[in-house]
């Protein structure tokens, strides 16, 4: 058996995991993966709420099946991910998941934008500067020549921290927003990694033809944008359809009972719905999956993109 630990995830680069990803979701798409639908518990914790998660995936074609499980608090998370052979049962290792996770978040964020984003922007406007934040931006930068990032976040000192790391890292220029409308307006493309409580982002915020990720907000209780901004999307995505009806406060609220026009991203990776040519606006909703770790476990034990 063994053992990864975060700095072995953090050899591998996000566009190799985003590759991963891509082809684990046309395995997912043929029937050949699949998800072990996430289970949670929440409790108050310090100021704010803890949260115990767990999910899992099998996939066929790449021989694995993986369960993540984790714990996530205002103080501190933490995170472990079991790698077995789906030929035999046999346990291939244990990773930290701490970087590995970041990792994929990253990537599905990154995926989402290669297929559903102007393939002409340039432009991102990030609000939320925590841990994840900068592997968003790279994920991005990943898939779009960026030009310029924009920065937002409720402390401005750690969206000024944040555009240095972009600067400084991903030798991007980036600048600080004094506010929602001013960091988004024109903005190609938007993300939202924050662990906002209560919507924040409105349907104004956003310029016509932008490209939405929303990836923060994860609990049922937590919304980062008014649902009112699904009115008038072309195309809402998200990575797990059963997860988001769990846990997206955001998609239950708008679509109810009928979740008709809302499409996966294998999906849309494999050509069973697709960006239209002039979309008013575009939206991934991501909760996390199983075959997201999968893709990045792939990449531990030794597989290729």
């Amino acid at each position: 058996m063994r053992i990864w630990t975060d700095a072995d995830a953090a050899g591998l680069r996000l566009p190799q995991v985003i590759e991963s990803l891509e082809r684990v979701l046309t395995h997912e798409a043929a029937g050949t993966a699949w998800n072990l639908d996430k289970t949670m518990a929440t409790w108050p914790a310090g100021d704010g709420r803890g949260s115990a998660h767990a999910l899992g995936a099998v996939d066929h074609e790449s021989g694995l099946a993986v369960f993540k499980t984790w714990v996530n608090t205002p103080a501190g998370a933490s995170a472990l991910m079991t790698i077995f052979s789906a030929a035999d049962g046999a346990l291939l290792g244990v990773a930290e998941a701490g970087v590995a996770g970041a990792l994929r978040t990253a990537a599905v964020s990154g995926l989402a934008t290669r297929w559903l984003a102007d393939p002409a922007a340039d432009e991102l406007a990030i609000l939320g500067a925590g841990r994840q934040a900068l592997r968003q931006v790279e994920a991005v930068a990943a898939v779009r020549p960026l030009r310029r990032v924009r920065v937002w976040n409720r402390t401005a000192a750690k969206a000024a921290e944040l555009a240095g790391q972009v600067r400084d890292r991903l030798g991007l220029d980036a600048v600080t927003a004094a506010s929602v409308p001013e960091a988004t307006a024109g903005a190609p493309i938007v993300t939202l990694i924050t662990r906002a409580a209560e919507p924040f982002l409105r349907p104004a915020h956003l310029a016509s033809g932008a490209h939405l990720n929303a990836v923060g907000a994860i609990l049922p209780s937590h919304a980062e944008f008014h649902h009112e901004l699904l009115d008038d999307t072309d195309l809402t995505v998200v990575d797990s359809e059963p997860n988001a009806r769990r846990g997206s406060r955001e998609l239950r609220e708008h679509y109810g009972d009928d979740w008709s026009a809302v499409r996966t991203l294998a999906e849309v990776v494999t050509g069973k719905a697709a960006r239209p040519d002039r979309p008013h606006r575009t939206v991934f909703k991501g909760m996390g999956m199983g075959l997201s770790d999968l893709a990045v476990a792939r990449l531990l034990a030794g597989g290729t993109p």
